[in-house]
């Protein structure tokens, strides 16, 4: 390679590593109740499995099977998961969950969602982990196929995320919503999208990204508020 050549490399290599910088720096700024460092995903999870791997294999082969298997209903569903909003719990919260009945706890779901997509992007960028559809072009996603990495799951982080906050908020029902959150995250596997351990790397995640958020005490200040309209919307005694 000539000096020209050279310099033009480490230019272009440069300014991609400056980009990336930029980009989680801006991220990290707009977090809201805890910053990505105090969620050191990358040393809480398992790394996913290595190509080539049994392991790799049979997460492959699941995928595979969840689509030659998959019915309309199920496509259905994967489709509709595929928005991450609290509010996909509302078929086992109660038809009163949703965010016309909740402006505060609206806000705070979507502050949580903010924060828990930046807890998990540098442990997808550190996995680097690719997606089912990129291993296997005969993998046909129902779903947009996301341009970041696998490995966590980000829709499951989420799911597990929601669901342990609304299950401390109405323990009454913590066994639907925990069950909800389950189809939630495996329906990530239906749709094409995701190995079965970026899911369990999510159910993770979303349980130690909680932990921090319930030690933070502005975080738990809103929860409370939160909590107090979803029990009152809901019909629920606030105790």
């Amino acid at each position: 390679m000539n000096r020209g050549n050279l310099f033009k490399s480490l230019f272009v290599l440069s300014a991609a590593v400056l980009a990336v910088a930029l980009t989680y720096a801006a991220q990290a700024a707009s977090t809201y109740y805890i910053d990505p460092s105090q969620v050191d995903l990358v040393h809480v999870l398992a790394p996913p499995p290595a190509p080539d791997t049994d392991e790799s294999q049979a997460d492959l082969a699941a995928v595979r099977a969840a689509q030659a298997s998959r019915t309309d209903d199920e496509v259905k569903s994967a489709k509709a998961d595929a928005q991450e909003t609290v509010f996909r719990f509302a078929d086992v919260m109660g038809p009163e969950f949703k965010p016309e009945n909740l402006p505060f706890a609206t806000t705070f779901f979507n502050n949580v969602r903010v924060d828990d997509e930046q807890a998990i992007a540098l442990a997808k960028l550190h996995f680097n982990r690719s997606r089912p559809f990129v291993v296997d072009p005969e993998i046909k996603p129902v779903v947009a196929q996301p341009a970041n990495a696998s490995y966590p799951s980000g829709h499951s982080t989420f799911a597990y995320v929601n669901a342990i906050l609304l299950a401390d908020m109405v323990p009454e029902n913590a066994a639907a919503i925990f069950k909800r959150a389950a189809v939630f995250a495996h329906n990530r596997v239906i749709a094409g999208v995701h190995f079965p351990t970026d899911i369990e790397a999510g159910r993770i995640a979303g349980a130690t990204i909680d932990n921090v958020l319930l030690h933070e005490p502005r975080f738990m200040v809103d929860f409370a508020k939160a909590r107090a309209e979803v029990r009152h919307v809901l019909g629920l005694p606030d105790n």
